[in-house]
């Protein structure tokens, strides 16, 4: 009846659970209310439940009395001690009457002039040396000390007790794990198949693949030497081309220093415009700053009171509403205990059902006509019979566990003698692999030297003839110099038209240079231009490009908020309609439940009804009187 208004859980937790947990502590409210809400039938009914059964009289509960415990007997407080005060004054010195001031003077004169003599003649003779940073300690001389004693203990020319082990006469004996057998076997094993791949091939094929092998090998070898000489080469070139970019390099510095000084120009130009933009922006922030501060003068106050305004009728509409919802709450909390308190006495009134004894028979099932119904005796014997099956079965693997280890031990015993004549075998054949292998280098390096010694005696040949050709270019530059000597002493009379042609050529040689740099400034000039022009395009194209991609960046975003929004309605949707068609069900089934209680115990449902209606007239009657009493209150306050 509770759930037909409250939900399962709220009933389950809230109204039965607590009142089976502060049911020991309400039995005398439960004894009250009773009596209250029954009378005298209930006492009548409690006469008739007990008629027949003997009464034991109660015992009186005990009562804690707190024992009599002697007082402990105050501490005595000591005495205080008695401190004289009194000052005891002795005989007079008679050392007074033996010296004077004078020789007490001499006698301090004279000692202190023993101590600086003393002082000096102990620095002078170098006794002792002033040592301002050190403190007066031993613990270098004990730490000397300690470190001479343990280096004494040290033995480092000592021989050993044991001779070490000479691996020459004998090899090292090494233990090999399960897996690293298994590994060794798999490596031969796959020796063994490329082996016989060969062989096969052989047998098909009718040819054998080992002078393939030695001319891919000597082939490699020559690629080898080629790879050698085209590096050779390659630094060459790389020594080569280094000398063309420190040229490049150069020319480029030229070039940047000459376009350099012409942006300093044009910087110091711009500088100056922007000096002039800024003086303007100035007086017009000047001009902005005053406007803006006469506005703020008079636009805060009247926002002010506007907001003040505003949250004086909010504070106002938020109190009433907040003084309607409480008065609201109470009523409904009134009610709401009435109600608790009508259906706590409606279940006090219920009877309580009789402990019925059962009694459990081992060898019967529970009777239900299942396929898989036994007794417990028959369960225990199966139980017992699984066991016993079990325990076989453990036997049996154990055996059987233990027959394989002894087959793989033996396995692995098999695979360490094949590894053992492997290791021999390949022994045999690595030491004659090394044989050829120095051989081999030996053979190569008395070839690099043959061939060393044949391109010292070219590159000397070639050095000697490099020699004579620039021996010779010299002496034709040196008779070339003499003859235009001479020359020029022929011609001294056509010196003054000489030098007239020299100097028109130098000034126009310097013309030329002029107009270079001339050109050169104009081509740096139009290319800056160029350069600022592409760069501002640049700018305003990468600022569109942000733009739109913002704009679409927002857009998807909206699109995704609008499609997770209509998710979560859907969802939601879906969840509520689930949740109906669940509660629906679980109706249904209750109502089936209850269907089936009520044909089965129509006695039961009959009281339930009559208490109902009962408790219904109850609480009527009690909201009539509540009514009653207000509507009298509410009189006598009018009057």
């Amino acid at each position: 009846e509770w759930c037909k208004h409250y939900d399962v859980t709220y009933v389950e937790q809230e109204l039965i659970g607590k009142i089976k947990k502060l049911k020991p502590f309400m039995m005398d409210l439960k004894e009250a209310l009773l009596s209250k809400a029954q009378g005298l039938v209930a006492a009548k009914e409690e006469k008739k439940a007990a008629a027949g059964i003997t009464q034991l009289a109660k015992k009186k509960l005990t009562v804690p009395k707190a024992p009599n415990i002697t007082k402990p007997r105050p501490r005595r407080i000591p005495e205080p001690m008695k401190i004289e005060n009194t000052v005891k004054v002795g005989p007079e010195p008679t050392y007074m009457d033996k010296t004077s001031l004078r020789e007490i003077e001499d006698t301090k004169k004279s000692k202190l002039e023993e101590i600086k003599t003393q002082t000096r003649r102990k620095y002078e003779d170098g006794e002792g040396e002033f040592r301002f940073h050190e403190t007066r300690t031993n613990i270098d001389k004990v730490r000397r000390e300690v470190e001479e004693k343990r280096a004494a203990e040290l033995q480092f020319d000592a021989s050993h007790r044991k001779p070490l082990p000479d691996f020459k006469r004998f090899n090292a004996t090494v233990k090999l794990n399960a897996a690293a057998i298994l590994r060794e076997d798999a490596l031969f094993k796959k020796k063994q198949e490329a082996e016989a791949k060969l062989i096969q091939n052989y047998e098909e094929e009718l040819r054998d693949s080992t002078e393939y092998y030695r001319w891919k090998t000597e082939m490699e070898e020559h690629d080898n030497q080629m790879k050698m000489e085209q590096v050779k080469l390659k630094r060459m070139q790389a020594v080569a081309s280094g000398q063309n970019a420190r040229d490049a390099l150069e020319r480029q510095y030229l070039d940047n220093k000459a376009v350099a000084e012409l942006i300093k120009e044009e910087g110091s130009l711009m500088s100056d415009q922007l000096e002039i933009e800024k003086e303007a922006n100035l007086l017009m922030n000047k001009q902005l700053v005053k406007e803006i501060r006469e506005v703020e003068e008079k636009a805060p106050r009247k926002a002010e009171a506007k907001v003040l305004r505003d949250r004086q009728a909010l504070r106002l509409t938020q109190k009433e509403q907040l003084q309607e919802a409480w008065e609201r709450k109470l009523a409904e909390d009134e009610i709401e205990q009435a109600h608790k308190m009508d259906r706590i006495r409606q279940l006090r009134t219920q009877h309580v059902h009789k402990i019925e004894v059962k009694v459990f028979d081992p060898t019967t099932s529970a009777g239900l006509g299942l396929l898989d119904e036994m007794s417990l005796v028959e369960m225990g014997e199966r139980m017992k019979i699984n066991k016993q099956r079990e325990e076989n079965e453990e036997i049996e693997k154990r055996k059987s566990i233990v027959a394989e280890r002894a087959q793989k031990q033996a396995q692995l015993s098999q695979r360490i003698e094949n590894i053992t004549r492997i290791r021999e075998a390949a022994k045999q054949e690595n030491m004659e692999e090394r044989r050829r292998k120095k051989e081999k280098e030996a053979r190569r390096v008395e070839l690099e030297e043959r061939t060393r010694a044949i391109a010292q005696v070219e590159l000397a040949e070639q050095l000697t003839m490099r020699r004579e050709v620039r021996k010779k270019e010299m002496q034709e530059l040196i008779d070339e110099e003499e003859r235009r000597k001479k020359n020029q002493q022929f011609q001294g009379a056509a010196k003054h038209h000489v030098e007239e042609m020299h100097y028109d050529q130098l000034m126009k040689g310097a013309e030329r240079e002029a107009k270079a740099r001339q050109e050169t400034a104009k081509k740096a000039a139009m290319i800056y231009e160029q350069t600022k022009t592409t760069a501002r395009k640049v700018v305003e194209k990468e600022a569109k490009d942000r733009k739109m991609a913002k704009a679409k960046l927002y857009k998807a975003k909206d699109d995704e908020i609008k499609d997770a929004r209509q998710h979560l309605k859907t969802g939601e949707k879906a969840e509520v309609a689930a949740k109906k068609f669940k509660f629906g069900e679980t109706r249904l089934k209750e109502k089936e439940i209850k269907a089936k209680l009520v044909d089965r115990n129509v006695y039961a449902d009959k009281i339930t009804n009559m208490s109902l209606s009962l408790a219904k007239t109850h609480a009527m009657k009690l909201t009539r009187d509540a009514a009653d009493s207000k509507r009298n209150v509410a009189s006598l306050l009018m009057s």
